[in-house]
């Protein structure tokens, strides 16, 4: 089953040289498997929310940085991390007994 993966950012006043412009915040989702490919989101607004649609279970590495006008990073990048544990299925296993012998 996939599951939806919300990252919520908070952003601070920093100052940069007159005339730095932000085009927004990259969001980056990225599987520790080996051979995963890293999925990317631009949040050109507030509120700062990426959503993840469609994430199966695993351990995942985020980051997310401010990017000026031109594509550079602003400032420094925050990491987290997230774990998406599996799925539970329901079964039946035995509960009790009864035995009668005649």
């Amino acid at each position: 089953m996939a599951h939806i993966v919300s990252v919520s950012i908070t952003t601070a006043q920093h100052s940069f040289a007159a005339g730095t412009t932000t085009t927004g915040i990259e969001v980056t989702l990225t599987s520790t498997a080996e051979g995963s490919t890293p999925v990317v989101q631009k949040l050109t607004a507030a509120p700062w929310v990426a959503t993840f649609e469609g994430v199966v279970s695993g351990d995942y590495n985020i980051r997310a940085v401010a990017l000026d006008g031109e594509g550079k990073e602003l400032g420094d990048a925050i990491v987290g991390t997230a774990t998406v544990a599996p799925d539970n299925v329901e079964l039946d296993v035995p509960a009790s007994m009864i035995v009668s012998v005649q």
